[in-house]
Protein backbone atom coordinates (compact mmCIF):
# COMPACT_ATOMS: atom_id res chain seq x y z
CA UNK A 1 0.00 0.00 0.00
CA UNK A 2 1.37 3.11 -0.68
CA UNK A 3 2.08 6.10 1.59
CA UNK A 4 -0.29 8.26 -0.09
CA UNK A 5 -3.17 5.45 0.90
CA UNK A 6 -1.53 4.81 4.61
CA UNK A 7 -2.25 8.35 5.20
CA UNK A 8 -5.53 8.47 3.88
CA UNK A 9 -7.00 5.68 5.49
CA UNK A 10 -6.00 6.86 9.06
CA UNK A 11 -7.11 10.61 8.65
CA UNK A 12 -10.32 8.47 7.27
CA UNK A 13 -10.10 6.57 10.41
CA UNK A 14 -9.62 9.42 12.73
CA UNK A 15 -12.69 11.34 11.29
CA UNK A 16 -14.57 8.01 11.87
CA UNK A 17 -14.17 8.61 15.34
CA UNK A 18 -15.17 12.18 15.07
CA UNK A 19 -18.23 13.68 17.15
CA UNK A 20 -19.79 16.91 17.74
CA UNK A 21 -18.56 18.91 20.55
CA UNK A 22 -19.60 17.66 23.94
CA UNK A 23 -20.07 14.11 22.97
CA UNK A 24 -16.97 11.80 22.39
CA UNK A 25 -17.06 8.74 20.67
CA UNK A 26 -14.46 5.70 20.82
CA UNK A 27 -14.09 2.20 19.91
CA UNK A 28 -15.85 0.66 22.43
CA UNK A 29 -18.43 -1.46 21.18
CA UNK A 30 -21.30 0.07 24.34
CA UNK A 31 -20.77 3.55 25.49
CA UNK A 32 -22.66 6.54 27.21
CA UNK A 33 -23.32 9.86 26.29
CA UNK A 34 -25.08 12.65 27.76
CA UNK A 35 -26.34 15.86 25.34
CA UNK A 36 -27.89 18.46 25.39
CA UNK A 37 -31.45 19.40 23.76
CA UNK A 38 -30.98 19.95 19.92
CA UNK A 39 -27.40 18.26 19.79
CA UNK A 40 -26.69 16.70 16.69
CA UNK A 41 -24.79 13.18 17.50
CA UNK A 42 -22.87 11.25 14.06
CA UNK A 43 -21.86 8.10 14.03
CA UNK A 44 -19.34 6.91 11.79
CA UNK A 45 -18.71 3.00 11.45
CA UNK A 46 -16.88 0.86 8.63
CA UNK A 47 -19.10 -0.17 6.02
CA UNK A 48 -18.98 -1.88 2.76
CA UNK A 49 -22.81 -2.40 1.15
CA UNK A 50 -20.98 -4.17 -2.03
CA UNK A 51 -20.51 -7.68 0.64
CA UNK A 52 -24.34 -7.71 1.17
CA UNK A 53 -24.01 -6.47 4.97
CA UNK A 54 -25.62 -3.48 5.43
CA UNK A 55 -25.83 -1.75 9.36
CA UNK A 56 -29.31 -1.09 10.48
CA UNK A 57 -31.49 0.07 14.05
CA UNK A 58 -31.95 -3.11 15.85
CA UNK A 59 -34.84 -1.55 17.19
CA UNK A 60 -36.21 1.93 16.73
CA UNK A 61 -35.04 4.69 19.57
CA UNK A 62 -38.35 6.54 21.32
CA UNK A 63 -38.88 9.08 18.98
CA UNK A 64 -39.48 11.82 21.74
CA UNK A 65 -35.74 11.42 22.94
CA UNK A 66 -33.53 11.44 19.49
CA UNK A 67 -34.63 11.26 16.30
CA UNK A 68 -32.82 9.95 13.38
CA UNK A 69 -32.17 13.00 10.88
CA UNK A 70 -29.64 11.29 8.11
CA UNK A 71 -27.86 7.65 6.93
CA UNK A 72 -25.00 8.14 4.54
CA UNK A 73 -22.32 6.18 3.35
CA UNK A 74 -19.35 7.28 1.70
CA UNK A 75 -16.83 5.19 -0.31
CA UNK A 76 -13.04 5.56 0.85
CA UNK A 77 -12.33 5.87 -2.98
CA UNK A 78 -15.82 5.60 -5.44
CA UNK A 79 -13.77 4.53 -8.22
CA UNK A 80 -12.54 1.20 -7.10
CA UNK A 81 -15.71 -1.48 -6.60
CA UNK A 82 -15.98 -3.65 -3.19
CA UNK A 83 -13.43 -1.20 -1.59
CA UNK A 84 -15.75 -0.09 1.44
CA UNK A 85 -16.07 2.89 3.02
CA UNK A 86 -17.95 4.78 5.61
CA UNK A 87 -21.70 5.02 7.06
CA UNK A 88 -22.80 7.75 9.32
CA UNK A 89 -25.81 8.45 11.02
CA UNK A 90 -27.00 11.59 12.81
CA UNK A 91 -29.26 12.28 15.50
CA UNK A 92 -30.80 15.13 17.32
CA UNK A 93 -31.52 14.63 20.63
CA UNK A 94 -35.34 16.70 20.89
CA UNK A 95 -36.34 15.76 24.17
CA UNK A 96 -35.28 14.77 28.01
CA UNK A 97 -34.93 10.97 28.44
CA UNK A 98 -32.48 8.19 28.28
CA UNK A 99 -32.31 5.70 24.85
CA UNK A 100 -30.30 3.34 23.29
CA UNK A 101 -29.15 3.31 19.92
CA UNK A 102 -27.82 0.22 18.58
CA UNK A 103 -26.70 -0.48 15.37
CA UNK A 104 -25.92 -3.88 13.79
CA UNK A 105 -23.90 -4.89 10.90
CA UNK A 106 -25.67 -7.58 8.70
CA UNK A 107 -27.11 -9.26 5.93
CA UNK A 108 -30.65 -8.78 6.31
CA UNK A 109 -31.81 -12.31 4.33
CA UNK A 110 -29.93 -13.84 7.16
CA UNK A 111 -32.36 -14.65 9.67
CA UNK A 112 -30.58 -16.60 11.57
CA UNK A 113 -27.47 -15.42 11.85
CA UNK A 114 -26.00 -12.85 14.38
CA UNK A 115 -24.85 -9.49 13.77
CA UNK A 116 -21.06 -9.41 12.10
CA UNK A 117 -20.77 -6.19 14.23
CA UNK A 118 -23.05 -4.65 16.38
CA UNK A 119 -22.64 -0.45 17.77
CA UNK A 120 -24.57 0.22 20.82
CA UNK A 121 -24.83 3.51 22.20
CA UNK A 122 -26.74 4.84 25.69
CA UNK A 123 -27.59 8.38 25.03
CA UNK A 124 -29.57 10.92 27.83
CA UNK A 125 -30.40 13.79 27.17
CA UNK A 126 -30.98 16.89 29.55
Amino acid sequence: MTRARLLLLAALLGLALAAPAGASLTKEPVQTLVLAKGQVLKITVASNPTTGFRWMLAVQPDPKVIKLLSQNYKAFDPKRMGGGGTETWAFQAVGRGRVKINLVYLRPWEKNKPPARSRQVEVEVR
